[in-house]
């Protein structure tokens, strides 16, 4: 029943088509003219993908300065506005170091983690690439029975 240019039954065809197989729904969608998705490349520079670089950076900023520097942009007010914010901070000083000594503290931990994480990931792909050398070294060389003789090594295989 066409109404206004708009088939029902065809729109509620295409609805059932993608209930049934959701993951179409999007590869249709975006295989129409249109906007094209975000590109988000900037939110992961290329040079970040590295565990090692994503460490540094880690490591560089654990730490957290709670005595930021004041200021303020309005003229002429400029140094009462800098002075009440100084004022503040003291009296909140009692409130605010001990949290921030808490997420130095945490922060600390788990940039060690991550660090251990990392040394004990490249152990393991050292290790794993030994075993898979040793895995390769015995498949592709013959056995040391088959080399010497199914008698063994040194024996004469017609002595008796």
């Amino acid at each position: 029943m066409p109404e206004k240019g708009v088939d029902v039954e065809q729109v509620m065809e295409e609805v059932n088509r993608a209930v049934a197989a959701p993951h179409t729904l999007l590869d249709d969608f975006w295989k129409g003219e249109g906007p094209r998705p975000p590109n988000l490349a900037f939110l992961y520079p290329p040079c970040s993908k590295t565990l090692q670089v994503n460490l540094d950076l880690v490591s560089r900023n654990w730490e957290i300065d709670g005595e930021f520097e004041l200021g303020s942009q309005r003229r002429g007010v400029a140094g009462l506005i800098v002075t009440f914010k100084q004022t503040v901070r003291k009296l909140l000083r009692w409130y605010i170091n001990p949290i921030v000594h808490q997420e130095r503290k945490f922060n600390m931990l788990v940039t060690r983690t991550l660090c251990d994480i990392a040394n004990n990931l490249e152990a393991m792909e050292q290790r794993i690439a030994g075993l898979e050398r040793a895995i390769e070294d015995m498949t592709a060389g013959p056995r040391a029975e088959e080399r010497d003789g199914a008698d063994g090594p040194g024996r004469d295989v017609g002595a008796p």
